[in-house]
């Protein structure tokens, strides 16, 4: 019986290592190899034909679509890591034909850091006791004050 026990305790803890692939983005069709757009002949509304609405578009140019794909492995409760990651740019000319196609991968990308600082703030600062006394005792709001009382 303890035998029986541990080993469904073991396969419980094992199932929480489990790998988890996800994908994001706009995902290739099963006859596709990439996205692609042939520069003056094609046209917006072709491009819409073909690949359906862009992921994102340009926010000081309205003529750049983007379509963005990635593809993120994560295990257990370790934080997720892009394995690939495609986006696909066209341009195009004011008059809605296409002027310029590029793909780039997570090769082309540049790692930013954060700056992790924080804007120091006025007041007191409470120890763990403080925050978790510090209303022990406190009335709730309108208890304790004059003034009508309900119903009179």
């Amino acid at each position: 019986m303890i035998r029986l026990l541990l080993l469904a305790l073991c396969l419980t803890t094992l199932q929480a290592c489990v790998s988890v692939r996800s994908s994001h983005g706009y995902v290739l069709e099963r006859d596709q190899e990439s996205l692609a757009a042939e520069p003056g002949f094609d046209t917006k509304d072709s491009i819409l034909a073909k690949y359906g609405e862009p992921s994102m578009i340009g926010v000081f140019d309205r003529n750049a679509w983007y379509y963005l794909h990635s593809t993120d492995h994560s295990r257990a409760f370790f934080k997720p890591k892009t394995q690939t990651r495609t986006v696909t740019a066209i341009h195009f000319d004011p008059e809605g034909a296409v002027e310029e196609f590029d793909t780039y991968t997570l090769n082309d990308g540049e790692d930013i850091r954060l700056v992790q600082r924080q804007t120091p703030t006025r007041g007191k600062t409470l120890n763990f006791w403080e925050q978790l006394l510090g209303n022990v005792g406190a009335l709730p709001a309108g208890i304790g004050e004059e003034g009508p009382t309900p119903g009179q």
